[in-house]
């Protein structure tokens, strides 16, 4: 998982909007794939290859497109940050409760480089950190699926503005909530 797995979700969304508002849905999806398709290129330039999760989000992008344009419904392509976010709670949770791993401890140790950091900064306190990444791995699913939730109410509900707002800034809203709570939990001791 690299950083710029995030934006595959965010990226398409704008293009969708921007080309929505001045040549249509058709041309939208398109330039939704495409910037997916970008964002793809650029990370195997950067990084040299697409990590697992990376690959998954851009096949469900790529194919919420086709199923949109196939439909003629855009809604498919509106829960594709959804599924992405199921999916992605169903292999943490997985791999918390059936290998006992803490994925976002073990990405944080690959892409962050910990020491590193905490070298950088010392008011941060390696254990403390390990701790909220660990409670992280747990308790972010559980956030994505009410994102999740929530983003599909929005696309079956909403309009596109509404939708995108639910979609990004809501987004962003439940991982700085998600972090909180584990960072918190992490301070009282777990």
């Amino acid at each position: 998982m690299n950083s710029s797995m995030l934006w595959f979700g965010f990226l398409p969304v704008l293009a969708f909007l921007i080309v929505d508002a001045v040549s249509g849905k058709r041309r939208a999806l398109w330039g939704a794939l495409v910037l997916g398709a970008v964002e793809a290129g650029y990370t195997l330039a950067v990084f040299g290859s697409l990590d697992y999760l990376s690959l998954l989000a851009f096949v469900v992008l790529g194919l919420s497109v086709l199923a949109s344009l196939r439909s003629r419904d855009d809604f498919y392509f509106k829960i594709q940050g959804a599924l992405i976010n199921i999916l992605f709670a169903v292999i943490m949770l997985i791999a918390f409760y059936g290998f006992h791993r803490a994925l976002l401890l073990d990405a944080a140790h690959k892409y962050l480089d910990l020491d590193k950091l905490v070298s950088m900064n010392p008011q941060l306190q390696k254990d403390m950190l390990e701790e909220t990444f660990r409670l992280l791995s747990y308790q972010l699913p559980w956030w994505l699926v009410l994102h999740s939730l929530w983003t599909i109410y929005a696309a079956a509900n909403w309009g596109k503005w509404g939708w995108a707002f639910v979609r990004v800034p809501g987004f962003i809203l439940v991982l700085v909530l998600a972090s909180a709570f584990a960072q918190a939990a992490a301070m009282r001791g777990g």
